[in-house]
């Protein structure tokens, strides 16, 4: 079971807000707990590098204090036995603060007058899918994560099986029960079951933003369908009863949908850039969009979310580029997402293989207004 952490927006803006003495260091980590010690090897290093550039804006009383923070936590044996794929650590001379991640990282040591939160900010939007797995001896919802593992979730209220919500041990059972006889109270019990897991499933991912893929056959699909009343339940299932289907062969059928799904909205996201291009509301620039997204014009930003620009942006929105990294700078394209968040955008986080267009790359914009 990965043990990550929840980050919302307003989180997330309230660590970009803070100012100051800030290291942020990421690193990938391994959810199984007789495996950490190499991770908890990597974080000393890391931390090492990270003091060692702090010396440049911070005292000896802050460098002790941050010191000592993350000595605690690399010997924190508590800590380290819930992990899931990747973990951010964010400290200042008087806080530390921890994030574990259901995707991995790239290792990263970073030190300014502020955070470097790229890395948390694939949490806001994850590539990731509820998937639900029906038959009649079991159901199951299970996250499939950014990390492309299936994690079983706990749903309150969610029968276990048919014979739980049916008091029938067969859905065919011909027992005579008023119109419970046949194919027709066959059919009656599937809706009553189905009804039961659709309305304990719908409660849980409620709000949520992640597709719902069934696992099942397609008779319970098509049922399941008819009575479904969450949004996003996606049209592509996968089809057979998940009584015959291993744990690792459902894994592998997710993915593709999952990638087509996500395929599928960076092309909605490049077609609208396309047709408000021709309104003059669309911008491939990193200085202007970077003028803009603190004027708050940006509506929709994509990104590359592994690029980095190191650099500074003015609260007027000047932008001044470096070809180095220092304790003065800090990656503005990861400042343009979080002032494009802060005005109430989207951001659509891309990585070079989802094949979006190179001359959108590493970022473009779509605008409020031209």
């Amino acid at each position: 079971m990965l043990h990550k952490d929840t980050i919302r927006g307003k989180q997330l803006l309230q660590l970009a807000n803070q100012r100051g003495v800030c290291v942020s260091i990421f690193l990938p980590t391994t959810p199984l707990t007789q495996d950490t010690q190499a991770d908890r090897i990597t974080l000393k290093n890391l931390s090492k590098a990270a003091l060692e550039q702090a010396e440049a804006i911070a005292d000896k009383r802050q460098i002790l204090a941050m010191s000592e923070l993350l000595d605690d936590l690399q010997d924190d044996e508590e800590f380290w036995k819930y992990q899931a794929h990747g973990l951010g650590v964010l400290v200042t001379p008087e806080s530390i603060r921890t994030y574990r991640l259901a995707y991995a990282v790239q290792e990263a040591a970073e030190v300014s007058d502020r955070f470097y939160l790229k890395p948390l900010i694939s949490a806001l939007q994850p590539i990731s899918a509820y998937v639900l797995a029906i038959s009649q001896k079991s159901v199951n919802l299970y996250e499939f994560t950014p990390a492309q593992t299936l994690e079983r979730v706990d749903v309150p209220d969610l029968p276990s099986d048919f014979s739980e919500v049916t008091r029938r041990t067969l859905q065919r059972d011909r027992a005579p029960a008023r119109r419970l006889q046949g194919d027709e109270g066959a059919a009656i019990l599937q809706r009553q079951f189905l009804r039961a897991v659709e309305a304990a499933v719908r409660s849980y991912v409620s709000g949520s933003d992640m597709p719902l893929i069934l696992a099942t056959t397609r008779e319970f699909q098509a049922m399941y369908k008819s009575l479904n009343g969450y949004e996003l339940l996606v049209e592509q299932g996968i089809d057979g009863s998940t009584e015959k289907i291993a744990e690792e062969d459902l894994r592998q059928a997710t993915i593709p949908i999952v990638k087509a799904l996500r395929q599928e909205r960076i092309q909605q996201w490049v077609d609208l850039y396309r047709q408000r291009d021709q309104e003059l509301r669309a911008i491939a620039d990193l200085a202007k969009i970077a003028n803009l997204a603190v004027r708050g014009q940006v509506g929709q930003l994509l990104v590359d979310v592994d690029a980095i620009q190191y650099g500074t942006l003015s609260e007027m929105g000047e932008l001044t580029l470096s070809d180095t990294r220092s304790a003065e700078t800090y990656d503005v394209i990861a400042e343009v997402i979080l002032r494009v968040v802060e005005g109430g955008g989207e951001v659509l986080g891309v990585r070079k293989e989802e094949n979006a267009p190179e001359e959108l790359m590493p970022i473009a914009a779509i605008l409020r207004w031209a």
